[in-house]
């Protein structure tokens, strides 16, 4: 990483927190016996990384789509500089097959190619950007683009899930898995 050396050590399975080491065990799991360095920081804090993971079962629940929580997610490592957030998810988007002409546009913050894409991550820029306020026209013209209030809340939640990756990260400087730039 650019930024310097990791600066929060990694918390290892077996490292003495019984509800650390069920949370990476469980995300071992959806990711192919491998604990991503992300979230070995985030073990550090055994409330915290349940935390996370309670919010990411749940928002796997709303109307916004796998593919859609991956275009907020870059926009929220983007625009906080976060290196490792971005190659992560950089690379979850080519698994949701998103072209690399997309990729490139939302990681430089331009419209992506498909009409929804580009209403979601423009719906994150502006409610990132405002912090939710949105005027009375910026609401009226999602809604009238197809986003029900239901969705644009739960962009928001997206928004927030990823602020604390994002931060976590940049504090820690995280080093990048080799797996996410593969």
């Amino acid at each position: 990483m650019s930024h310097g050396p990791q600066r929060i050590p990694f918390y290892e399975p077996g490292g003495g927190s019984e509800a650390a080491d069920q949370a990476l065990m469980d995300i071992s799991k959806m990711f192919e016996g491998r604990i991503p360095n992300y979230h070995k920081v985030l073990a550090n804090s055994p409330p915290t990384i349940q935390a996370f993971e309670a919010m990411r079962r749940l928002l796997q629940k709303t109307k916004i789509r796998a593919v859609e929580r991956e275009i907020i997610s870059l926009e929220v490592s983007r625009r906080s500089n976060c290196e490792y957030c971005l190659a992560a998810h950089t690379k979850f988007m080519r698994m949701s097959r998103i072209s690399e002409e997309d990729i490139a546009a939302a990681v430089a913050g331009r419209p992506m190619s498909k009409p929804r894409h580009a209403l979601i991550q423009l719906a994150a820029q502006k409610l990132y950007d405002t912090m939710g306020r949105l005027s009375d026209e910026e609401l009226a013209e999602f809604r009238e683009a197809g986003l029900s209030d239901a969705e644009l809340i739960e962009i928001i939640a997206v928004i927030s899930w990823y602020v604390l990756s994002t931060f976590v990260n940049n504090l820690a400087h995280t080093e990048i898995d080799a797996f996410w730039t593969e």
